[in-house]
């Protein structure tokens, strides 16, 4: 039991102090501050994707889409993905069962964390207010997890520690527009 709240929490942890990070980059401008809850997220982020080849797949795919969609523009970000390369290196990488699988998976996360992060530049709230508040949240991803559940049920727990991980990021981001 104890396992569980201590995983879950892990995933709340990485959202939270990521999105805090980031905030105190952007949103607050205090670039130095943004370091320390940066090397968190990053440990966290590590942790979690040794623990279950769906973790990895899940944490990898939003890592490269974000990567790849240009999120990931200040130097801060470098210690977080340091301490992830350390933690994999320190626990080693899962075991992937089903290659064919975990790449099918990681392709479509991606594409969805890909989607997730582009639509949210694209749409306007004038013009599409759904499409705005729906890629504002970040759903395609949300709700493409529990669709994923369906072929993979062992994916469920990662599936879970996502929307875990994106209630930790809206609370940091409702803590800096509230501090």
């Amino acid at each position: 039991m104890f396992e569980w709240v201590f995983y879950f929490l892990a995933y709340l942890c990485a959202g939270f102090t990521l999105k805090l990070g980031d905030d105190l980059l952007d949103e607050m401008e205090r670039p130095t501050f943004a370091w320390l809850p940066l090397a968190v997220s990053g440990i966290l982020f590590g942790y979690l994707m040794t623990q279950t080849e769906w973790d990895l797949v899940l944490l990898a795919a939003i890592i490269v889409g974000v990567l790849l969609s240009g999120k990931v523009n200040r130097p801060q970000f470098v210690v977080g993905f340091f301490f992830i390369a350390l933690i994999m290196l320190v626990r080693g990488v899962p075991a992937v069962t089903n290659w064919l699988d975990w790449s099918a998976l990681f392709i479509m996360l991606f594409l969805a964390s890909v989607l997730d992060e582009k639509g949210n530049d694209w749409t306007d709230e004038v013009i599409y207010p759904k499409a705005f508040k729906f890629f504002r949240y970040r759903f395609t991803l949300k709700l493409s997890v529990l669709l994923f559940t369906i072929p993979w049920p062992q994916f469920l727990a990662a599936a879970v520690g996502l929307w875990m991980f994106d209630i930790g990021y809206e609370l940091a981001g409702w803590v800096t527009r509230h501090r």
